[in-house]
């Protein structure tokens, strides 16, 4: 009988070790994961594996030098993978977000607001208000009068002349927002004669941006030659463009038409793509930025300038969505856009739109997107500085754009709002670390609707405000500032060589539909913008050109 148990006892430690060993097999069956094939596929992202349920590994060709920053990106933000499978990364994940923030969406009238109310089961800080509404109108003026009338709480981006007006009044709270910003007149070289570097350096010339800066811009903010902004490190204060000279911009573009053959005044283009020929535009979205206060006054005044060496473009303003996927297609010949830093880094001001891989001047200039890689991959600071003074140096020789300052901005609140703070970085205003002492809720007004609620296909900042506050990523910034903090990871490892980045979820993290948060959600999330194979590399049709600025390029992009 002694004998009977122990052999029994045997075999059922046998047994439950066979078990315990089988559990984690079976399971790691279920983890989902995705890979290139190599690295020579001209990506950085190499693969992303779901080791268990609460461990996430993503393997990167080469180190990425602020990999940490860009974590905390709403362009990598975290779904329920059930729900991307059920929607097809398109339709309702557009406009019935499902999240895992403080706050849920529950009514979006569109053209009209946004209402938001406090997800009780939020793994952080509650919501303190019960309910936010977002609301937007273009003008400045208009949301200025609601906020006089008390119809609103708060208003993102005050005219430039009501700054020092609004900072004089006891009952408003005027929340200045530095000047981490670049604007641009972009030039497709998909379009002659805008292919040829004379044309687009007389164009540049042509353009007085200093004017534009004292005329229009907030006071105080900087004109540099460089699209990177003085705070940001990684700015190069000269190179990037020529100076102005009309009369040097005049006599150039003589030159290029007699070589080129095409009349003066320059009023048209001709598409290298299809040998179709179109008028000459300079075209705009009706959409208030941080870099760009006025921007159908600045447009105009554009315009005016270059008609003054021969260069005549009709103005026109294009729907937000629509305008920026054809910008990005690079279907715009001449068109007005900026950046407002998602982290401060040079590195997100350039790889917005000179990547290998980005068509919006055209066909890349790899003088300007080779030495930004290398600046990306560099780990030693003062390298990084020299590689960013190569790319202003090809700024300045193949001239892609023209960058004409950094705008500052401010947002006001009324005063007796508690916990107001700037949007440093583009769209990062937390609206439920906000209270109103009066009532339940904050009613805010930006400067236009958001495009849609899936971040991780838009380029869109009054998207990403939206977006912030119902979605998260692995990582976040500080309320109000730029450092990276825990996110949906509440730790993270790098190994030795900035390649292998393990990231270490929360548990007990739930989506505002009841369901739990795991690693699959992560992988899920991240192929779907990864992957040209993906049922789901869907989206909003913006190209995830987030996702794209950071990796470079997508995973069987042949497939796309």
């Amino acid at each position: 009988m002694k004998k009977h148990y122990r052999l029994s006892t045997l075999f059922g430690i046998l047994l439950v070790t066979a078990l315990f060993l089988i559990a984690p097999a079976a399971q790691a069956q279920d983890m989902l994961s995705f890979a290139a094939e190599d690295c020579d596929y001209g990506g950085n992202l190499k693969s992303v594996e779901a080791v268990d349920a609460h461990t996430v590994v993503v393997t990167l060709c080469n180190p990425d030098a602020i990999f940490d920053q860009e974590m905390a990106s709403l362009g990598l933000s975290v779904h329920p993978s059930e729900y991307l499978d059920a929607t097809g990364g398109e339709g309702d994940l557009l406009t019935t977000p499902i999240g895992t923030g403080p706050l849920r969406l529950v009514n979006w009238d569109q053209g009209n607001e946004m209402v938001f109310e406090r997800f009780d089961d939020y793994w952080g800080e509650p919501s303190i208000e019960k309910t936010v509404i977002l609301r937007w109108n273009s003008e400045a003026a208009a949301r200025a009068t609601e906020l006089r009338a008390g119809t609103i709480d708060g208003m993102k981006f005050a005219n430039p002349d009501d700054i020092p007006v609004f900072g004089a009044d006891p009952n408003f709270n005027l929340i200045e927002i530095p000047p981490l910003t670049g604007v641009y007149v972009a030039m497709s070289n998909f379009y002659e004669p805008l292919n040829d570097v004379r044309v687009r350096k007389a164009i540049a010339m042509g353009i007085d941006r200093q004017r534009i800066v004292d005329n229009f811009f907030p006071p105080g903010s900087p004109l540099t030659p460089d699209f990177v902004p003085p705070a940001v490190f990684g700015h190069i204060g000269e190179g990037g463009v020529p100076g102005f000279d009309q009369a040097a911009a005049a006599a150039l573009l003589e030159e290029a038409a007699a070589d080129l053959g095409f009349s003066l005044p320059l009023d048209s283009v001709t598409d290298r793509r299809t040998g179709e020929s179109r008028p000459l535009t300079l075209t705009w979205r009706d959409v208030v930025r941080g870099y760009l206060p006025n921007p159908g006054i600045i447009a105009n005044d554009v315009q005016a300038q270059l008609a003054d060496i021969g260069v005549v473009a009709d103005v026109q303003v294009v729907e937000s969505g629509a305008f920026i996927a054809s910008a990005l297609a690079g279907n715009e010949p001449l068109y007005i856009l900026g950046w407002h830093a998602d982290f401060p880094d040079a590195s997100n001001f350039l790889t917005c739109c000179h990547g290998p891989n980005y068509n919006m001047l055209g066909d890349p200039y790899a003088a300007v997107y080779e030495p930004l890689i290398a600046a990306g991959q560099e780990l030693d600071p003062a390298m990084r500085l020299e590689l960013f003074g190569q790319v202003a140096d090809a700024m300045a020789e193949v001239v892609p754009w023209v960058p004409f300052g950094h705008a500052g901005a401010a947002d006001v609140w009324q005063a007796r709002m508690i916990g107001v703070h700037p949007g440093v970085l583009d769209g990062t205003e937390e609206f439920s670390r906000i209270e109103d002492p009066d009532d339940d809720n904050v009613i805010y007004m930006q400067n236009a609707e958001p495009i849609s609620l899936y971040c991780n296909d838009t380029w869109d900042g009054e998207t990403f405000r939206a977006c912030h506050q119902v979605h998260e990523s692995l990582l976040d910034f500080q309320k109000g500032g730029v450092d990276v903090i825990p996110g949906l990871a509440e730790s993270w490892d790098i190994s030795d060589d900035g390649r292998i980045w393990t990231f270490h979820l929360r548990q007990g993290v739930v989506f505002h539909d009841g369901s739990s948060l795991d690693a699959n959600d992560v992988v899920a999330s991240w192929h779907a913008a990864a992957d040209c194979a993906s049922p789901n590399h869907t989206g909003t049709g913006q190209g995830f050109a987030i996702y794209l600025s950071i990796f470079q390029q997508f995973i069987n992009a042949d497939q796309c």
